[in-house]
């Protein structure tokens, strides 16, 4: 009777996991790509937020490459039918994403502290291309932080399975470096995305009318941040800490926390359809921008002062970009 509804469950699971992680592809490919092809038709626009916004867009792409197959390997009761070589590229592109967006978003916050709290920092007045070079050098880290999954045995089953990770037939040094990673790349981000918002706020407390717009902005941008942090990454945090006090205690749920974890998952991969929405609040240009290629796709209307409200925001930021390549020369 146990085994009976335990496997019901898990085909429960697995239906609704295909499911909203099939939403999240539709919504995170055209979200994405309406940002992409936003982004690369101002290049010449860009700031040091830009170039960490388009990293967020690489990986979210990544991540929506390999969605699918994470979807038929549910759907097909965990048996992977592809090459075991293709299961660890496939673990280790969703393993990066997760990685490269937290690097990014809290990246993204501390670009907004020091613009704020420290105009006259040096961090403040990066350059375009000092961010791409900084941004290249993360990518390298995330990647070498997330080599480790090409090392772990995927295939733990009879039925050929492909997980990131099974306590039971890992090493101790594997198993203890996934877990310090799985929750370190959570609580450390999450405490400078704090420490940044709470510092901001100060800011906008003591500021002048002049600059609370901007302040304001960089509020909300912090706020959506860590809203996007909360519902995509908290999930698996919680159910992988339940889940290894349940399984000390009766080690016999090591399946069902597993399969939980797993599908916890589809609010990892939600990333990449809420990405889009930090965007529209990073930068009012984009905003203008995405709400025009939704009014000529018949989605949304636009008004006059929408339009004179863009080419005042494009003329502020060429001004903005202007003063700081000046600064950098000087």
């Amino acid at each position: 009777m146990g085994r009976l509804f335990n496997s019901c469950l898990f085909a429960t699971i697995s239906v609704i996991f295909a499911l909203v992680v099939g939403v999240e592809i539709v919504i995170g490919l055209v979200g994405n790509g309406i940002a992409l092809g936003i982004f690369c038709s101002y290049r010449n626009l860009w700031s040091s937020s830009t170039v960490y916004l388009f990293s967020l867009i690489i990986s979210d792409f990544f991540l929506i490459i390999n969605l699918p197959f994470r979807i038929h390997y549910y759907m097909n009761n965990e048996v992977w039918v592809f090459t075991e070589t293709f299961c660890g590229v496939n673990l280790f592109m969703l393993s990066v994403n997760r990685t490269a967006s937290i690097v990014f978003l809290t990246v993204i916050a501390m670009d907004r502290y020091f613009k704020v709290v420290h105009p006259h920092h040096q961090l403040s007045k990066i350059s375009t291309s000092c961010a791409a070079k900084v941004a290249i050098a993360l990518w390298i880290t995330v990647i070498l932080m997330n080599s480790h999954v090409f090392t772990l045995d995927h295939s733990q089953s009879k039925n050929s399975s492909c997980q990131s990770y099974n306590p039971r037939f890992e090493p101790r040094a594997a198993a203890t470096w996934h877990a310090i990673l799985f929750f370190l790349e959570f609580f450390l981000p999450l405490g400078i995305i704090m420490f940044c918002i709470f510092n901001i706020i100060l800011k906008l407390k003591q500021t002048k009318l002049a600059k609370r717009n901007k302040v304001q902005r960089s509020v909300k941008v912090l706020i959506v941040i860590v809203l996007v942090y909360i519902i995509c990454f908290l999930p698996s945090i919680l159910i992988a800490t339940v889940g290894l006090v349940i399984i000390k205690v009766a080690s016999k749920h090591i399946g069902t926390i597993g399969k939980l974890l797993h599908a916890s998952f589809a609010f990892t991969y939600l990333n990449s359809a809420l990405d889009p929405v930090l965007y529209c609040f990073s930068s009012q240009v984009f905003l203008n921008r995405c709400k025009k290629v939704l009014s000529q796709a018949g989605w949304f209307k636009t008004s006059l002062t929408e339009g004179t409200n863009e080419r005042s925001s494009r003329s502020s930021e060429q001004r903005m970009k202007t003063l700081q390549s000046s600064t950098v020369r000087k």
